[in-house]
């Protein structure tokens, strides 16, 4: 960017200029001549551009597949009008979803206050019959099938302590050492895959690099050349925009491949990280299972194990005996169970049951309210009217996560911006200054302004501070497009 120049700079240089002439030139007389001051101008020249007075750029705010376009660039819309929908299938489907757990909640807060019907108390009270009849079937005795499970447990028990008082077998030793051996043998394999799929990633990161760096390299060559061809009489060759647009599209794909590069190696970083980790994890699974096998049963295991004996045991001698009194308790707790149910469905609500069915309504209608708005903000629509500046949408694809999808603008009314006023400069600016603007593509045109605003926070680029101002031009050509470049000058105090 080119730093603003003033004319005081100017009539400073003259000013210099004349003094080392006068000092150069010998003096006809005796006695040195003092110059009158130089008044240096508070005209303040800068670059800028041509922008509508009211722009903005949309993007959608959740992610989804475009499914429709309802615009086309250059289209005039309206406040309100739709421009783009994403696919709104799951959505939809969210706010049914929504709808009906809302309406089984206040259904459910609805059963609560009209209380339970004749057929649950029915129900509940078949439920008290059913409990009655099992406990009288197991204070009858105990069946043959529960005699023979609680044998079965006893039999396992011993088993399992015959096992831990013995020893691991040597077939097992030996299925142990494979499988350690496997395992180590899965690691040092993941170890060389991972860091193979690692280093092929940083070399395609070196030459996407590369491959970035050319194309920025032929870019600036480009863009210099037409700017010095641009400075010649004529327009510039369409020939040569389109090979400085051609360049520059190559450097964005040059940082979009760069950036796809990048996340591959981070990937692949990770990918050799957790599997690595992975492949060392059953490695050390396999050396515990080993090292378990081999040693021998602690005092504790096998006192568990004598434990477990006797709780069988002791199970079978309950059944096989008179006392039942385990199977009973459990039947008799059934019954005490089922009427608690029945005297639960003919009781009053409580309050503090109803709160929780209000509150879970409440929740419910959010919910809905949540997915409707999801819904909603499936569809881009205008906040402004005006014109459809640029459409980056296609239908079937996904919108870059970044950036605006849809720019609109109001022609009716422009500006003039300027972002290249340095702090030396814009103490001499005031709203309300005159203004003449020059364009580059009209030669020998001026078109007078006002400034309207100066921003009040300036931007730290490339060292210096710089402050953006907007002029408002007293009148317009419809030759001027959207960034023309201008420049103006400020006649400030």
């Amino acid at each position: 960017m080119m730093r603003p120049i003033t004319i005081s700079l100017i009539a400073a240089f003259v000013a210099l200029a004349l003094t080392a002439c006068a000092q150069a030139t010998p003096a006809a007389q005796p006695e040195p001549t003092v110059l009158p001051a130089v008044q240096a101008s508070a005209d303040v020249i800068a670059e800028a551009r041509v922008v509508p007075a009211s722009s903005v750029e949309l993007a959608f705010e959740g992610s989804g597949t475009v499914a429709e376009i309802l615009v086309a660039e250059g289209d005039s819309v309206s406040v309100g009008q739709p421009l783009a929908r994403l696919d709104t299938r799951e959505l939809s489907l969210a706010v049914e979803q929504a709808q009906v757990n809302l309406e089984q909640a206040r259904a459910d807060y609805d059963q609560l206050l009209e209380g339970a019907t004749p057929e649950q108390v029915a129900a509940a009270q078949a439920e008290i019959q059913r409990a009655r009849g099992t406990l009288q079937a197991t204070e009858g005795g105990v069946t043959g099938a529960d005699i023979a499970a609680a044998r079965a447990e006893l039999e396992s028990a011993q088993a399992q302590l015959a096992r831990l008082e013995a020893g691991p077998k040597s077939t097992e030793v030996a299925s142990s050492l494979a499988n350690l051996e496997q395992a180590r043998i899965n690691l040092q394999q993941q170890r060389d895959a991972l860091a193979q799929a690692k280093l092929n990633a940083e070399l395609d990161l070196a030459r996407a690099a590369n491959a970035l760096r050319n194309a920025q390299d032929e870019y600036s060559r480009v863009y210099w050349d037409n700017r010095e061809l641009e400075k010649l009489p004529g327009d510039l060759p369409q020939a040569r925009k389109d090979q400085e647009a051609a360049a520059l599209r190559a450097v964005d794909d040059g940082e979009k491949a760069l950036e796809q590069a990048r996340l591959a190696l981070e990937q692949a970083r990770q990918a050799e990280v957790t599997g690595v980790q992975a492949a060392e994890a059953r490695v050390r699974d396999a050396e515990a299972q080993h090292e378990q096998l081999l040693a021998a049963a602690d005092r504790d295991e096998i006192a568990q194990a004598r434990a477990r004996v006797a709780s069988a045991q002791a199970q079978l001698d309950r059944l096989t005996g008179a006392e039942r009194a385990g199977s009973i308790a459990a039947a008799q707790a059934g019954v005490a169970s089922a009427e608690a149910n029945l005297a639960e469905l003919e009781a009053e609500p409580t309050e503090a049951t109803l709160s929780s069915a209000a509150a879970r309504v409440r929740g419910a209608e959010v919910t809905l309210k949540q997915a409707e708005l999801a819904l909603e903000k499936a569809t881009l629509s205008a906040p402004i009217a005006g014109t459809v500046a640029e459409i980056n949408l296609k239908v079937g694809e996904v919108p870059a996560a970044t950036g605006a999808v849809i720019v609109l603008a109001d022609f009716s009314s422009w500006q003039i911006e300027t972002e290249d006023l340095t702090e030396l400069s814009v103490v001499k600016v005031r709203e309300g200054d005159q203004v003449t603007v020059t364009f580059d593509a009209l030669p020998g045109f001026e078109l007078p302004g006002t400034v309207t605003r100066i921003k009040p926070l300036g931007e730290n680029r490339q060292g210096d501070i710089v402050y953006t101002v907007v002029v408002a031009p007293n009148s317009w050509d419809d030759r001027l497009r959207w960034n023309m470049t201008a420049s103006v000058v400020i006649s400030g105090e």
